[in-house]
């Protein structure tokens, strides 16, 4: 399966540093949740499986990774078969939260110079990483990547329309078939006139006879008709109330088809309002992702731009443009401490820890935080406070290579080299590329009065960092310790030539001269020391020996204001 956590680099000039970032993520959040692509996987088989089951895709920018070509001269990223633009393009599509990783000084491109498909790379929170600062702006990357996976990536909503089942009525229509009534005409017959004979008794008999037997047939055709009169009469009153009883159930099926119509139509009413309702529940919900996403955006463009101004030294912008960020999100744990790193490298100890305190509060398993919190107490001389959270940092994460080499550092402080040596060893042991490391050991060495040991750490830490002043002018201590003056003078050379402004490298470098008995040559590199930290004690107490040996009366007023310092052993 997948990762969480998908590489992106370009093999040509970025697989050093991508393989270093996995070795680091790995520490942090597991082997298994992270994938580096490597030659030879399916392209469909990267998008299909890792790059669209991942929740942070970290894109390795070089120096050249803009303006990189193939073999016919054009620039790579306008390539539509480019692996590179096809990955960034399908992670940005996808909503993935995409984290540009700029190494060995590159700087984030704009939109102008990204083609199409990646034009919204331009608008993602960058992670610069120096390789002589490795581990500590990697533990920046490791918090950009623990918010990408617990924010994750952003969320697709979608709308789901409710069926709604229509239900129609059929009344059917009761066809009467009207039948007509036949009525039956019966004959009336007119009574015969019968003649009245006289004096004939017998005739008159028969003719009474012949009366009652006509009156009998009439009565009965009376009847006859009188009954079929009242037939037709009940035939009339069934006919008229079928009539009545049909006109009723249309009636009442026009009354049935008129509430069902009207039944319809609320119930359509209903659905319609429904309808418009969701569909601004839908609008509203998309404005605000909208305004949203744009305030994310604008937020991840300002911390950028403040870790480029922090990371050139422009400290008073970086927190100008912080302070922006938190506004937008006042939430940000990544900003207040950003804010913070950058009040600790102007030097205000002080701004740095309320900085530190907030992003612990809001983030208590930053063991970052609680780290550089500890830089500050340390800085400000509590290091019982600074030792504390340093403990803290690495309860949280035990692979904090930051932690483990400050506490080491705190330790020499406190003159507890054991302490600080075994501190530094497993910070050297998590990350071996630590210049940093190395050279805190070799203080912690020197102190011991173990200067062979000191030079060889001192030696790899500026192996590691040949620009490194500090190496140098450390070393130059150790070889002066040994007696070994001129390769000490040398490394103090090399050091003033690399930081013209090194108080140290100054300072030691008028001990060693005075060592030497050129007490001139002492007396100048003292005077550039003061003019660098006019508060510098040990530079005052050295200038005034030095002073003293040439019979320089202002001697005594150089070692009175040593003492007053702090120098209290200056004589």
């Amino acid at each position: 399966m997948a990762g969480e956590i998908f590489i992106n680099y370009r093999r040509e000039d970025s697989v050093g540093t991508a393989g270093r970032l996995h070795d680091r993520l790995a520490q942090v959040f597991g082997p298994n949740n992270l994938f580096v692509d490597v030659v030879g996987n399916d392209l469909n088989a990267r998008l299909n499986n890792q790059v669209a089951a991942c929740q942070a895709f970290l894109t390795v920018i070089s120096p050249n990774w803009l303006n990189a070509k193939d073999e016919a001269g054009q620039r790579r990223l306008h390539n539509p078969d480019d692996f590179i633009t096809i990955e960034i393009a399908a992670a940005l599509a996808r909503r993935i939260r995409v984290v540009p990783v700029l190494v060995d000084g590159a700087h984030m491109p704009r939109a102008s110079e990204l083609p199409e498909p990646l034009k919204l790379l331009a608008r993602s929170q960058a992670v610069e990483v120096h390789q002589n600062y490795f581990d500590e702006d990697v533990e920046t990357l490791v918090e950009t990547v623990r918010e990408a996976l617990n924010g994750g990536s952003v969320e697709q909503r979608s709308r789901r329309r409710p069926a709604m089942a229509w239900v129609a009525a059929a009344a059917g229509l009761l066809l009467v078939g009207w039948t007509g009534l036949h009525w039956m005409n019966t004959s009336v017959w007119p009574p015969w006139a019968g003649t009245k004979e006289v004096g004939n008794p017998g005739a008159l008999a028969g003719s009474e006879a012949k009366r009652k037997s006509e009156e009998e047939t009439e009565q009965q055709r009376q009847a006859t008709v009188k009954a079929e009169q009242e037939r037709q009469a009940r035939t009339a009153a069934e006919a008229e109330a079928k009539r009545k009883s049909e006109e009723t159930e249309q009636q009442r099926l026009a009354t049935v088809k008129a509430e069902q119509e009207t039944r319809t139509a609320a119930e359509a009413e209903v659905k319609r309002k429904s309808e418009e309702t969701e569909q601004q529940r839908v609008a509203a919900l998309r404005a605000e992702e909208e305004l949203k996403a744009e305030a994310q955006a604008r937020y991840s463009a300002l911390i950028s731009q403040a870790n480029t101004s922090s990371s050139t030294g422009d400290y008073d912008r970086a927190i100008a443009t912080y302070n922006e960020a938190i506004r937008l999100d006042p939430k940000s744990a990544l900003a207040f401490r950003s804010r913070g790193d950058a009040y600790t490298n102007k030097g205000d100890h002080d701004r740095a820890i309320a900085d530190y305190n907030e992003a612990t509060r809001l983030d208590p398993k930053s063991a970052l935080a609680f780290s550089y919190r500890g830089v500050g107490y340390a800085n400000k001389g509590d290091f019982d406070r600074a030792i504390a959270d340093f403990n803290v940092a690495i309860q949280l994460d035990p692979q904090s290579t930051h932690a483990f080499r400050n506490r080491g550092v705190v330790y020499a402080y406190k003159g507890d080299d054991n302490r600080a040596i075994a501190d530094l060893n497993v910070a050297i042991q998590l990350d071996p590329q630590s210049a940093l490391a190395f050279r805190s050991r070799g203080d912690a060495y020197t102190n011991k009065g173990d200067n062979d040991r000191a030079i060889a750490d001192y030696n790899e830490a500026i192996r590691l960092d040949p620009k490194s002043a500090l190496a140098h002018s450390y070393r130059g201590v150790g070889y002066a310790n040994k007696g070994e003056y001129e390769r000490a003078i040398a490394d103090f050379n090399e050091a003033i030539r690399i930081d013209p402004k090194s108080t140290h490298a100054f300072r030691n470098r008028g001990v060693v001269y005075a060592y030497k008995g050129d007490d001139n040559r002492a007396i100048a590199d003292f005077n550039v020391a003061i003019r660098l930290d006019p508060n510098n004690a040990l530079a005052f107490c050295n200038r005034g020996r030095a002073k003293r040996n040439i019979k320089d009366e202002s001697a005594s007023a150089d070692i009175a204001r040593a003492r007053q310092l702090g120098a209290s052993g200056c004589r």
